[in-house]
């Protein structure tokens, strides 16, 4: 009776994961078959990824199976694959040239849904979501290395009970073998049961990415030019892996050049079926945009993910209060908690082939930690607004370098990551709002930067605080709401008061001293107020009020005393964030759970 399995790291690129995930769906196929209920657990376990069971499983039933099929995933069949070996007339290959069409159909339909007025035609049935993992095999004509693998397990069929059995007792020893030595054990064992076990084959870069040239290293792993060979059973589940569970994408580089960009998601603690479920749901209608250059396609890809997994935190299940605003606040599970992030390999074309550029990871934001029903829904919202943000720039429009800035800050984990984005976000703002052809900027809401803030302490004693509220206004009123704003209607009015330029990068640059960002803050107020002295007095004269926040020396010591209790850049990077949002009124009911923004507007 077996536990759980441990399937050790060798290859510290997304193989490991994809070799873990073939033994996952191996041995799902194999309980199915056999009739033994049992939910698992991915767990990443630091030196191998764990599979854990919910009830000891009998391997000798597993291993007493009649013969059957052991590849848990077909073989593919391009416009030019040849497939004379394989046997179409007892199986089905995977259609890539009808899938793709399907796809096409699918993300047409989308198009026009988003430009369509009126109720749009009857939805197109969503595409395969492994549709791309065979196109990128035939695109890299690794069509015919797949198909050999499934051929090799297709070969091994009257022996399908030994072949899982020995897998599952290679992976379940104590102590744990090497992978190198788990997989000899196996090809032993079913050699001395008499089976022809397939030869080692290609280690091509789809598979094993830094087996082959091309890979920006310190030092290249040998210097043989030949063809480098891996044993077959590895490569036949990392194989299983990839297309069943892998991510992959062409994703637009330049005017008229497309790479592709291969994805496998790291588990760290998350249940078998919720994997399944969530990356497949993505990979099926959710994807990220592809033509839009990388950095937006990886941010968007985290986000909506992080939408996906969402919808299946188990915080949803608790209904009761949202955890007090005010005060330390209970921490939920954080999404990367359950997932590590993403492992990826890079292949850039170079004509009609493609070269690895690079093996990159991605991890995932891990301030996302929502306690109940009414947090999950917050955050959503939260990476909804993130994801406008996203989507309003272009790479094509010279935005290229504040979506490299936001892929770092959301592929980082760190909510500290946010303000070196913000601070050229914000300049990016004020130039788009002087602009009367620009469109409109997204700003990050008020609500959801105090969300943000919820996951770490030192954020709520700052942004709770009622003069850096005032002063965060003060600085909101000088650049994004003046001189010339859209309102709701679409129409453009003119405030009384000019906007500023350049202040973010002021405040950012003389955050390193406390002396001197303080004495930049108190020469903004100082010409604020002057400002607000000058228009009060014209306004009066025509019987008009000032409506504009005015902060006191009150708020001033209030923010002297912020900085000198807490680190003065982080009290800097902050008022940047707040001062450059969108400010909404709060509404009724909210004022226990979110700052009130009213509290700001005492002096109106």
């Amino acid at each position: 009776m077996v536990h759980g399995l441990v399937i050790p790291k060798r290859f510290n690129t997304y193989a490991d994961v994809f070799g873990a995930l073939g033994v996952a769906l191996v041995v799902e196929e194999a309980l199915r078959r056999s009739q033994q209920q049992v939910d698992s657990q991915l767990v990443d376990r630091g030196s191998g990824f764990g599979l854990v069971f919910n009830r000891a499983i009998d391997v000798a039933a597993i291993a007493h199976l009649p013969p059957g099929n052991p590849n848990p995933f077909p073989p593919v069949q391009g416009g030019k694959t040849n497939v004379a070996k394989l046997p179409l007339d007892l199986v089905s290959a995977f259609d890539v040239v009808a899938q793709t069409e399907r796809r096409k159909v699918y993300r047409e339909y989308r198009n026009q849904q988003r430009l369509a007025t009126d109720r749009p035609e009857e939805m197109p049935e969503p595409p395969d979501a492994r549709t791309q993992n065979g196109v990128i095999l035939t695109a890299m004509r690794h069509d015919s290395n797949h198909n050999n693998l499934w051929l090799g397990a297709w070969e091994l069929r009257e022996h399908y009970g030994l072949l899982v059995a020995e897998l599952i007792r290679a992976f379940s020893q104590e102590p744990p073998l090497s992978h190198e030595a788990a997989i000899a054990q196996v090809v032993d064992r079913l050699q001395s049961a008499g089976c022809a076990v397939p030869p080692p084959a290609s280690a091509v870069k789809v598979y094993l990415p830094t087996t082959v040239q091309g890979v920006n290293r310190a030092k290249a792993d040998t210097n043989k030019v030949e063809p480098q060979k891996i044993d077959w059973l590895s490569l036949w589940l990392i194989a299983a892996g990839l297309f069943q569970l892998g991510l992959a994408e062409r994703v637009k580089v330049a005017e008229r050049g497309y790479d592709w960009r291969v994805v496998a998601l790291i588990p760290k603690d998350i249940a078998w079926q919720t994997y399944q479920q969530v990356w497949a749901k993505l990979r099926q209608v959710n994807l990220p945009g592809a033509g839009y250059g990388v950095a937006r396609f990886d941010a968007e890809l985290i986000l909506r993910f992080c939408q996906e997994l969402l919808d299946h935190h188990p915080a949803k299940a608790n209904r009761g209060e949202v955890a007090g605003f005010r005060g330390r606040r209970r921490r939920g599970k954080p999404l990367n908690d359950f997932v590590t992030g993403f492992s990826g390999t890079h292949f850039n074309s170079k004509g009609q082939v493609y070269g690895v550029k690079e093996v990159f990871s991605l991890g995932l934001p891990g301030w996302i930690a929502p306690v109940d029903y009414a947090e999950v829904v917050a955050y959503q919202e939260l990476v909804n607004e993130h994801l406008a943000v996203v989507r309003s720039l272009s790479v094509e429009a010279g935005e290229g370098e504040l979506l490299a800035s936001y892929r770092d800050f959301i592929a980082s984990g760190s909510l500290r990551a946010f303000f070196g984005f913000q601070v050229s976000y914000a300049d990016y703002v004020v130039r788009q709002l002087a602009d009367p052809k620009a469109r409109p900027p997204r700003l990050f809401s008020v609500e959801g930067l105090n969300l943000m803030s919820k996951a770490d302490d030192d954020f709520l004693k700052i942004v709770q605080d009622p003069s850096f509220l005032r002063v965060a206004k003060a600085i909101n009123q000088s650049t994004v709401y003046a001189g010339k704003v859209r309102i709701a209607e679409g129409q453009v009015i003119e405030l009384d008061w000019l906007r500023q330029y350049g202040l973010a990068q002021r405040l950012s640059t003389q955050s390193g001293s406390k002396t001197e960002f303080l004495s930049a803050i108190a020469d903004f107020l100082a010409r604020y107020e002057a400002e607000n002295l000058r228009i009060a007095e014209q306004l009066q004269r025509e019987g008009r009020t000032l409506r504009r926040v005015w902060p006191t020396k009150a708020d001033l010591d209030g923010l002297v005393r912020l900085v000198s209790e807490h680190d003065h850049g982080l009290v800097a990077n902050l008022l940047i964030a707040y001062g450059y949002a969108r400010w909404t009124k709060a509404r009724e009911g909210d004022a226990e759970d979110a700052i009130a923004v009213e509290e700001a507007d005492g002096d109106e």
